[in-house]
């Protein structure tokens, strides 16, 4: 993967449901992310779900206004934060 545009951080929590991950992974590789590492872990007290992905920008969004605006319906989906 040569052609590196930059490498991001996601931190999100949300409540702690099926599926985040799966969804939050899909929609990065979707867009010509590759991850490069992750966290994550539910808090059973709070039921909230704690995630963090770093990736690195290889093809497809052009900016980081792109990236936050395509990702916006998913947040909204799960409730993230």
């Amino acid at each position: 993967m040569s052609d590196v545009r930059g490498r991001y951080v996601l931190t999100l929590s949300c409540p702690d449901v099926t599926g985040v991950v799966h969804a939050v992974s899909g929609f990065l590789a979707g867009v010509g992310c590759n991850i490069v590492d992750s966290a994550q872990f539910g808090d059973n007290a709070t039921e909230r779900f704690f995630m963090r992905v770093s990736f690195d920008v290889v093809e497809g969004v052009q900016n980081l206004d792109a990236l936050t605006g395509g990702f916006r319906p998913l947040a909204n989906r799960f409730g993230m934060e």
